[in-house]
């Protein structure tokens, strides 16, 4: 094997560990840190779990090189019955399940 074998080999494994996290993300196994959690119910009965955590971004500065400051805003999601999470804003997680759904 000579060194383009090997670095295609590199090369995989970090594409196979960018997606990795990426679906660890997605699947809820890396934790959040939830500042408020509650529940709506549908109008077909079901219960559906919502959580409001921080949500981590930064602000970019015009015509810097460094990272702007970090910013941390609450957001809210609502859990589908398949388990995935969804954006809402807190007073419409029924509305975003519904549109979700169709």
């Amino acid at each position: 094997m000579g060194r383009r074998g090997r670095m295609v080999w590199v090369l995989g494994g970090l594409v196979v560990l960018v997606l990795a996290y990426i679906a660890a993300w997605q699947w809820d196994l890396l934790p959040r840190q939830v500042i408020a959690t509650g529940t709506v119910e549908t109008r077909d009965g079901k219960t559906l779990k919502t959580r409001q955590y921080y949500r981590t971004s930064r602000d970019t500065t015009h015509k810097s090189p460094a990272p702007g400051p970090e910013r941390k805003v609450a957001v809210w999601e609502v859990q589908l019955p398949s388990g995935r999470w969804v954006d809402c804003n807190g007073d419409d997680c029924l509305a975003a399940y519904d549109r979700t759904l169709k």
